[in-house]
């Protein structure tokens, strides 16, 4: 009998997100059974004592896999502000000088995005060399391009001794890839309706499906000031240790000061520096920031609060209010892409200083066919006189720019509104939207691109192109 040949892989990580995006039959499919299964046989599942245990799992390498992928565990979730928490816990922790790992999703411009080690992105071989061990782990098996990413980054962190990994959840929490590890720390940011097809419409049957990435007798945090009660009984049902915003914990004194005063970071020219814009620690939400100072305080009481507030100032958060000069045009970048995220644009919109904000504004908009559209509109139909819709090409959940159009066109100017008539472009790309934004723009003028991670991200990526070419 000849021997079998040797299992090929794909090349390069190009291909292996090619490949993972074709292979299961849904997007998205909620579900800890099939991922438990593979991470088993990955040695990933909980063991008390992997690391001293002689029969504890070994990776091919014949190295034991260490169970948990760091000492301490912070898992996120929250229909809004996930992305904020994390940047904010991780950018405390490494200020302290901590080894932290995270885990994002989506992402914008590279995949490399998602999976973090002390703040820098991980390299693609780190990557394939996880996808190929889950590969050959799960068998007959069949895993999500995101069951698949997640796996591949707690191996990732379990090659590095890290003391805290912070996860973020993908959608819901319960039924959640990155739920399969028990966390030390849970955090549920917000709750409201976003993903209605997986997840209901039902506030209190969301608020238990995120509050369920808590454990029993490890502190679960939530942020919302006034809390859905679907999340207090699932936390009671659990046994989780419930902290309220603005009944156990509150935004510190020092990040009010910063509110009260107004100051926001300055943005960079495109064609200045080079250097990427960040967000000023006072524009991420208050939700967020308080829940990572708490869950930072809850991990490390005695951590001084000058590390804190030098944690928050050194923020970098791709596409969450991010600002940038593009000759003389100012133009924010949002993901928002629910009505709650685009009550925060709108707000930070209309409270902007009068130097940076000239209103009305022009705005580049693409979504997802399966979002509340009219309610994403809503708060900001008083603010923008001008809409560039797009179309997101590879995206097949997208809405289409032409019928985005057709129901802007039956919506009614605001009757206190300072815009007149809406003006409606379509294009066939994020990129395409906005250089046509731009050049109907003159200096001083306000333009905002939002609406989701899709229409962020390909305009993130033309300018890095930018600032490359310059």
């Amino acid at each position: 009998m000849l021997p079998q040949s040797p299992k090929m892989f794909p090349e390069s990580l190009k291909e292996w997100l090619e490949l993972l995006e074709t292979r299961h039959p849904t997007e998205i499919e909620l579900g800890l059974d099939r991922i438990g299964r593979v991470a088993k046989q990955l040695g990933l599942l909980p063991s008390a004592s992997a690391n001293e245990d002689p029969d504890s799992p070994i990776s091919n390498d014949g190295k034991k896999t260490p169970y948990p992928i760091a000492k301490k565990i912070i898992t996120v979730a929250g229909t809004n502000g996930k992305g904020s928490c994390v940047a904010a816990i991780d950018s405390i922790l490494r200020s302290a000088n901590f080894q932290v790992g995270t885990y994002t999703s989506p992402h914008f411009t590279r995949y490399n995005e998602r999976i973090c080690i002390n703040g820098s992105n991980i390299d693609d071989e780190s990557i394939c060399t996880a996808f190929e061990r889950i590969e050959v782990a799960r068998g007959d098996i069949s895993l999500s391009y995101f069951e698949f990413g997640t796996l591949a980054a707690f191996l990732v962190m379990a090659e590095h001794d890290l003391d805290v990994a912070i996860l973020e959840v993908g959608l819901g929490g319960r039924l959640d890839a990155v739920n399969i590890l028990d966390t030390d720390i849970a955090v549920v940011t917000s709750i409201a309706l976003d993903h209605e097809d997986w997840l209901g419409s039902d506030l209190n049957v969301i608020a238990a499906e995120k509050a369920a990435i808590g454990r029993p007798e490890k502190p679960l945090i939530y942020g919302d000031v006034i809390p859905v009660s679907g999340l207090l009984e699932q936390a009671k049902l659990i046994g989780a240790e419930l902290i309220l915003n603005g009944h156990d914990f509150s935004l510190p004194d020092f990040y009010k000061e910063v509110k009260r005063h107004n100051e926001v970071k300055r943005y960079s020219e495109v064609k200045g520096s080079g250097e990427g814009s960040s967000i000023g620690y006072n524009l991420l939400p208050d939700n967020s920031v308080a829940c990572a100072v708490e869950a930072v305080n809850l991990l490390v009481p005695s951590l001084p609060e000058s590390v804190i507030e030098q944690g928050l100032n050194s923020v970098e958060l791709k596409g969450r209010y991010q600002q940038e000069d593009i000759e003389g045009v100012r133009v924010v970048l949002d993901v928002a892409h629910n009505p709650q995220a685009a009550e925060l644009l709108a707000k930070r919109l209309s409270t902007s200083s009068s130097k940076t904000l000239v209103n009305p504004i022009r705005a580049v908009f693409g979504a997802m066919e399966d979002k509340d559209i009219d309610g994403i509109w809503e708060p900001l139909l008083p603010l923008v006189h001008t809409w560039y819709f797009c179309d997101i090409p590879e995206q097949s959940r997208a809405a289409k720019a032409k019928n985005l159009a057709a129901l802007m066109y039956n919506k009614p100017v605001p009757p206190s509104s300072r815009v007149v008539d809406h003006q409606i472009f379509t294009e066939n790309s994020p990129v395409a939207a906005l250089e046509k934004a731009l050049a109907d723009s003159g200096k001083g003028d306000t333009l905002i691109v939002f609406g989701s991670f899709f229409t962020v991200g390909p305009v993130l990526s033309w300018l890095e192109a930018m600032r490359t070419a310059n």
